[in-house]
């Protein structure tokens, strides 16, 4: 029997591992960098239960888990690098107990040798004696876990009862990770498609092709060649990696083959070199090849990669091998060309092309000539990087494997050149003096070059600004997002203190559903955004009465607007001359309910608005109406202004306290006004107030009809007597959907998932369900796949059922996916009563 201190103290050490895992979710939904947050985690839970390591499990989609992100004590040897690729086969007993949501103990290894043996014998391997495993879970469908070696168990039972909560805050955060990287992938992947097209074709007009060879560790060489180098090589633009390369290797000319394996060498070990060299083409025959490459490093496996340029330069080098006519086959190439013999120490000019780039003097000493031209019209900051190139004393060394070095610089008039020293032809063996250098301006081609790298460090920077935006976006998201739920919390922990009190009660279920509006609209702003952004925007094409939009647009406000104490003028009754008009209702209502929220909630209290329109312009099929909008709020300043319709846009960084928003609002209405053919701007004062002045074109409506709410009201929902067959994983939302149901006088028939539903129906009798109400996302089999199997079987009632979908997914693509499964109608949730009771009535038998 325990005594009263004793009891005390269990309680206080209870209750310190619950706020340690409190403070656990909050720094993890608090990091701006989430892997970060997750790393951080990991070792805060092994230093606290003194793990050997902690770690994260994530689940590919064919059912593979691979470890991700890891933390271990000193001492101890990572294995994030070893367990890879683990199938649901050697661990299909923890994979049944994640899939439930529950939490694996295990207090000592040998008492699961019999229940568990295929982990059992991964555990022993590692030398684990004790674990804890936890699912991680995003919308309730598993897509990891988080692990412990050898914890110690008296401190991880203190945790066990909220390990569940954090593995939802861990998909969470993972969820988001993989989204944001998928994003900004998929926008640089569009960016560097967009430069490399451009850039094929700057090279392909000066028959310039890039390539890229990648040597991998027990695998086949690889090149990847863009279309100038594809037709370069005389191959197909379809041909393999690995063909390619093989052609290109094989054409070689057999005298080359070690210079060009040097030049790889070389590299590898300087960063870049260039080389020149004879290649035999399949149409052209033997050609001369001129290849420069830069090395990457870091490339995986103990391999690399050269990424580099290859230019058919024959025609030059046959003109520079020919002595007898060298003046005048290079005057368009070359502006000054000299012979240089390495064994006299003597060089003299053969001829200057170009007048407009004459040389000093025209021979003498090599040595000393040669460091003239270098100091004479080298730019003095490029000087000390080609001392080395002009050193005659190697250059003998530097050219027996090559016949060509070259240096491109800038001269001392910003003109780039390329200095080259040429063998014209090899004397016996490979002892050879007399050489050429000679000067070529390729100011054009360099400065390609130049803007080539200058749009490679913008995209560079670009990615970095994207990634700044997304830190800051997923900073105030965090604040927002807490926000609520903070409100949420404190709310259920004063509901848990008051259980006696109804009124208490009612408060606070009035004002938990206020923040779970507020938080389902700071999401759905976020979803609003990322559609208008993506292009996935659909707008309708629906009659309407403009009239009745704007009232209830007002209508939807009034009570917030009440508690300011605002006076409101709404349109006059004649301002509207032609109100049945056919467009997007549904977004023309989001317009003037973001503009006419923010006129609320930046208003003062006992301020006014005021909502005015005009027909700015009519034809006999269209209209387009002018509205104002004006409130006597705490306006913005004229810099400002020119933000405003930026997403998460505030004025004053401390707004986000006092005014709750994602700052997405005034973007939202900027981008649909715009979508909708329109146009908006905004006049404003500080401490006086703004106006929003938009146009809006509407087509009208040929034949009107009434559009009066009485008139149109749907009448009431009656689904008693109906037999409904509920398909939802989640327990929770089964749970509800069954009260309400069964509230309504329906029969209800409950099951976990896709395969329980499928199996459900197709062993019923005829007419046993008179509906399906299907969730999409579940384990073992999702709803898409369920509702298409039930379509496709035998029983009598597979093509006539009504199955009705509900989904967390509500963008176009989900709907459309519902549809093609075979779905009669698509619910988002959260679930609308009413709406939900209307829909599943029109299917009553």
């Amino acid at each position: 029997m325990r005594t009263l201190e004793q009891e005390n103290q269990i309680l206080k050490t209870e209750l310190a591992a619950e706020r340690f895992m409190i403070d656990q979710i909050t720094k993890l939904n608090s990091s701006e960098i989430i892997t970060d947050g997750i790393q951080e985690m990991l070792g805060a839970l092994g230093a606290y239960v003194h793990a050997d390591r902690s770690y994260v499990f994530e689940i590919t989609d064919n059912y593979i888990t691979t470890n991700t992100y890891e933390w271990c004590a000193p001492g101890v040897i990572p294995q994030i690098d070893n367990l890879k690729g683990i199938t649901f086969d050697e661990m299909p007993h923890w994979i049944e107990i994640f899939l439930k949501g529950e939490t694996i103990l295990i207090d000592h290894l040998e008492d699961v040798r019999i229940s568990m043996p295929q982990e059992y014998e991964l555990l022993k391997m590692q030398n684990i004696r004790t674990l804890i495993a936890f699912p991680i879970s995003l919308h309730d469908h598993l897509i990891g876990f988080v692990g412990l070696d050898n914890p110690e168990m008296s401190r991880s039972r203190l945790i066990e009862r909220m390990l569940y909560l954090l593995g939802q805050h861990v998909g969470i955060a993972i969820d988001d990770y993989k989204k944001e990287r998928i994003r900004l992938e998929m926008a640089a992947a569009k960016s560097r498609q967009e430069y490399k097209r451009d850039m094929e074709n700057i090279l392909g007009g000066a028959q310039i092709g890039i390539w890229s060879i990648e040597m991998e560790h027990g695998k086949a060489p690889r090149m990847y060649a863009d279309r100038t180098m594809c037709e370069l090589l005389g191959v197909h633009p379809s041909i393999s990696p690995e063909d390619c390369y093989d052609v290109w290797f094989a054409g070689i000319s057999p005298n080359y083959v070690a210079a060009v394996l040097d030049n790889v060498d070389i590299v590898r070990r300087d960063g870049y070199s260039e080389i020149t060299y004879t290649w035999n083409h399949p149409a052209r025959g033997l050609i001369w090849v001129r290849c420069g490459g830069v090395f990457f490093h870091n490339y995986p496996d103990g391999g690399f990669l050269i990424r580099g340029y290859h230019q058919d330069v024959t025609a030059s080098i046959r003109s520079e091998l020919r002595y007898q006519s060298l003046t005048a086959a290079t005057s368009q190439i070359y502006y000054a060309i000299y012979t240089i013999d390495l064994k006299r120490d003597y060089m003299e000019q053969l001829s200057t092309a170009n007048a407009l780039f004459p040389l000093s003097d025209d021979k003498g000493v090599a040595s000393e000539k040669i460091g003239r031209i270098c100091k004479k019209y080298v730019r003095e900051d490029y000087q000390p990087k080609l001392q080395d190139f002009f050193d005659l004393s190697t250059l003998q060394e530097r050219l027996t494997h090559n016949r060509f070095v070259s240096r491109e610089y800038p001269d001392k008039d910003g003109l780039w050149k390329r200095a080259t020293f040429i063998v014209p032809e090899y004397e016996d063996g490979t002892d050879f003096s007399q050489i050429l250098y000679v000067t070529q301006v390729i100011d054009e081609y360099k400065q390609k070059e130049l803007a080539w790298q200058q749009e490679l460090v913008q995209a560079a920077d670009e990615a970095r600004r994207a990634n700044i935006a997304k830190s800051d976006f997923l900073s105030r998201m965090s604040h927002d997002i807490r926000t609520p739920i903070n409100g949420i919390m404190g709310l259920l922990d004063i509901e848990e203190l008051n259980p006696d009190s109804p009124e208490r009660l009612r408060e606070c279920h009035t004002k938990i559903r206020v923040c779970a509006s507020h938080l389902l609209g700071l999401i759905n702003d976020v979803l609003d955004m990322n559609k208008l952004e993506s292009g996935e925007l659909i707008l309708e094409e629906t009659p309407f009465d403009l009239r009745i939009l704007l009232k209830d647009c007002w209508t939807i406000l009034e009570f917030q607007a009440a508690k300011m104490e605002l006076t409101f003028k709404p349109i006059a009754a004649d301002s509207i001359t032609r109100p049945y008009v056919i467009g997007s209702p549904l977004h023309v209502r989001q317009i003037f309910t973001n503009i006419l929220s923010n006129a609320i909630k930046y208003n003062k209290r006992g301020g006014k608005i005021s909502v005015s329109a005009r027909a700015a312009a009519s034809t006999e099929d269209s209209v387009s109406y002018e509205f104002t909008i004006a409130d006597t709020g705490i306006g913005m300043s004229q810099e400002y202004l020119e933000h405003i319709f930026e997403p998460f846009s505030q004025e004053d960084p401390g707004a986000r306290t006092t005014y709750h928003g994602t700052g997405l609002g005034m973007s939202i209405v900027h981008r649909l006004v715009n979508s909708l053919g329109g146009t908006i701007r905004v006049e404003s004062e500080k401490n006086v107030g703004s106006r929003f002045i938009f146009t809006l074109p509407f087509q009208l409506d040929p034949s009107p009809k009434s559009q009066n709410p009485a008139e149109n009201e749907p009448p009431a929902a009656d689904i008693s007597g109906m037999h409904i067959l509920i398909v939802e994983d989640n327990e929770l939302n089964r749970e509800i959907a069954q009260y309400l149901l069964e509230d309504a006088g329906a029969t209800v028939t409950a099951v976990c998932n896709g395969l329980e539903g499928y199996q459900k129906f197709v062993s019923s009798p005829p007419e046993t369900f008179d509906l399906i109400l299907m969730d999409i996302m579940m384990p073992v089999m999702d709803g898409l796949e369920a509702a298409t199997k039930i379509r496709s079987c035998d029983h009598p009632d597979a093509l006539i059922i009504p199955i009705v979908a509900m989904s967390a997914n509500a963008f176009s693509d989900d709907v459309l996916a519902s549809k093609k499964a075979g779905m009669n109608e698509h619910l988002a949730k959260p679930l609308e009563l009413n709406k939900l009771m209307q829909v599943l009535a029109r299917f009553r038998m």
